[in-house]
């Protein structure tokens, strides 16, 4: 943030009132601001001050809208911040929270209730305020990821926004392990902000990166495991070529690192019969909940869609947990249609003998035909389940048997780039645990493809533009991470976001969207 000496109409007023969003915690003492006070008035600290100022400047700038309702100091001598357009106790669109650590950099920005533009992405201008931002508040040494992805968890309010996570680094290398992320709207303004801590193993526990391979020999074993196919980008209105998988190649021996994933595909075609009778009726969303996932909905305490989302056109519903299984609900908001649902916490009781694979589909198949599905429509459905034998990093007890399900529109035998849907079937829960329909352009009916380019010249071209990374890399199955990192050659996000233009054979970067 630019240098200042300008000041900030920002004021605090030196008495409590029971503001609602007001709360920082366990932060003391809270000054809060009503728009309209004639009380004394107290100004902030001049480097909270200042900060604000900046931020506005440069990232910001709907907070010269803005005005602090609470400030107060956490566990960490962090400074907690609350700020809102609030013209009076109960009247409140914009919301933003802020934690300043004692360094004076930000740790956590949450801006809520901002009108999300609808424009077209700068991609480069874009990268670079979120590059920019990150530099400044974090002050490790770190990998920043070569570009932006888009954010879609409509769930989290981070739809319509571009994302750069960054990584620590342990011997001059990439860790793997995500230690933040900044958001930005088409505009231009930072929305949303997390940095934290990661616990790295000890040098001695890892590969000295001395001893990998030259990159030339990890490209090639790249190259020859690497496979494209042909899919149809609804974004783009083009076929095009993208890989089938990101291969990641072991430093050590130059061998390709085994998936810990199964994947199948088969073509399936759905009736529909999803109405939107229930969503968001919280009476028949019980009910839903109570039939077919056992739920006791007396013992959960029911959260109704927060206020700081008025602008938003989805609500979600929740109903939490002291113990045992959670469950939330997002619905858009004019359509009364299932965008998301999930399934969080241990059960109260599991199966004996989990789910075979073919139950786990016809599960997955009959959820989304019930409840996200309204009309008869064909999908390449492709299915990725733990490994049979799992690595020896992998603890059989821990390592959860999920089936993951996408839904891919088809035409002609070729599948959309995107899922419409995505479900998650536990076995030995012996449900869906986790289901969320995608924004995506309409598939067309038919699809030409007269004068496409066959699929190795597809990955030739591909692999003139391909890069990959020297990276301590942690291999993950079933929610289960391996505790030390393994040294690896892994594509670059530049590579993760490459795809071919089936009829020109020309190669460009598109936007990847962020997977969790």
């Amino acid at each position: 943030m630019k240098k200042s000496s300008k000041m900030i109409e920002v004021m605090l007023v030196a008495t409590v009132l029971a503001v609602p969003g007001a709360a920082i915690g366990t932060a003391a003492p809270v000054y809060a601001y009503d728009g309209k006070s004639d009380l004394e008035v107290m100004p902030l600290p001049d480097d909270i001050r200042k900060l604000l100022v900046d931020l506005k400047e440069d990232y910001v700038p709907l907070l010269s809208d803005l005005h602090v309702d609470a400030i107060g100091k956490g566990s960490k001598s962090e400074t907690i911040l609350a700020l809102s357009d609030r013209k009076s106790v109960i009247t409140a669109n914009i919301f933003l929270d802020l934690v300043v650590d004692a360094d004076g950099n930000i740790t956590s920005l949450k801006l809520n209730g901002a009108d999300r533009d609808q424009q077209k992405w700068d991609k480069q201008a874009t990268y670079k305020k979120l590059t920019d931002f990150i530099r400044e508040n974090v002050p490790d040494h770190i990998v920043i990821a070569t570009q932006p992805m888009l954010s879609t968890e409509r769930k989290a309010g981070l739809d319509r926004l571009a994302v750069v996570p960054f990584y620590p680094v342990l011997n001059g290398v990439w860790v793997k392990k995500e230690m933040g992320r900044a958001y930005i709207d088409a505009s231009g303004q930072i929305v949303h902000f997390w940095q934290e801590k990661k616990k790295l193993p000890l040098v001695a526990e890892v590969t000295d990166p001395k001893k990998a391979i030259a990159l030339e020999k990890a490209a090639s074993a790249w190259g020859n495991d690497l496979d494209v196919q042909l899919v149809y980008d609804t974004a783009a209105g083009k076929l095009v070529y993208e890989p089938v998988k990101l291969p990641v190649v072991d430093a050590l021996t130059g061998e390709i690192v085994p998936e810990v994933t199964v994947t199948a595909t088969e073509t399936v075609k759905l009736k529909g019969t999803a109405g939107n009778s229930s969503w968001g009726d919280r009476t028949k969303m019980e009910e839903w909940l109570a039939k077919n996932f056992a739920l006791k909905m007396s013992s959960l305490t029911f959260e109704a869609p927060s206020v700081k989302q008025k602008k938003r056109d989805t609500d979600l519903y929740e109903w939490n947990a002291r113990m045992y299984q959670s469950a939330s609900v997002l619905v858009e908001r004019k359509s009364k249609s299932l965008l998301a649902f999930s399934l969080d916490g241990s059960a109260q009781s599991e199966r004996e003998k989990p789910l075979s694979e073919d139950e786990a589909k016809a599960l997955a198949l009959r959820f989304a035909e019930t409840n996200l599905l309204s009309r008869e429509q064909s999908f390449v459905v492709k299915q990725t389940r733990p490994v049979d034998y799992l690595p020896g990093w992998a603890d059989q007890n821990v390592v959860r048997p999920l089936y993951q399900y996408d839904f891919y529109p088809e035409a002609n035998g070729i599948r959309a780039k995107t899922p419409l849907f995505t479900i998650e079937v536990d076995a030995k829960k012996g449900n869906v645990v986790k289901a969320k329909v995608n924004e995506t352009a309409a598939m067309p009916a038919a699809l030409d493809k007269q004068g496409v380019i066959g699929q190795e010249r597809a990955k030739e071209m591909l692999l003139k533009h391909a890069a990959l990374r020297l990276a301590y890399f942690y291999p993950q199955i079933g929610g289960q991470t391996s505790a030390t990192p393994q040294l690896a050659y892994v594509p670059t996000a530049d590579t993760e976001a490459l795809q071919v233009e089936a009829k020109t054979g020309e190669v460009a970067g598109n936007w990847r969207e962020l997977t969790e």
